[in-house]
């Protein structure tokens, strides 16, 4: 049961991903937040939740996916998830069986996504 666990089918890791990582940067204005390229790689995006709330008069969705990928050290919470239809803010990262084999993401989408 386990290695089934740990199995990654490549004909699954279909979309391209980039994990971007936060650097400060200093301009002319101050210290801003830029985000900058961690990793490239293949993952399998998957759809958990989509929500339409209405706050303050205003119609707001959210998107929450989970994203398998092979495990690469390194990798934070703190980090952003970039994909060709939009970003998406790293809300868990789970090591299946902490065996450094895959790692599954928990993500919330941020600003327009398609």
């Amino acid at each position: 049961m386990a290695i089934n666990q740990l199995s990654i089918n490549p004909g699954d890791l279909r979309h391209q991903v980039t994990l971007l990582q936060a650097t400060a940067a200093s301009g002319v204005s101050g210290m801003t937040t830029v985000w900058t390229p961690f990793l490239a790689t293949r993952a399998k995006i998957m759809p958990v939740r989509g929500i339409d709330k209405i706050r303050a008069g205003i119609d707001v969705s959210t998107l929450q996916v989970t994203v398998e990928m092979r495990y690469q050290p390194g990798i934070t919470a703190a980090m952003r998830l970039q994909t060709p239809t939009g970003t998406y803010a790293i809300q868990a990262i789970e090591n299946i069986l902490e065996r450094n084999r895959k790692i599954v993401l928990t993500c919330l989408a941020i600003g327009a996504n398609q």
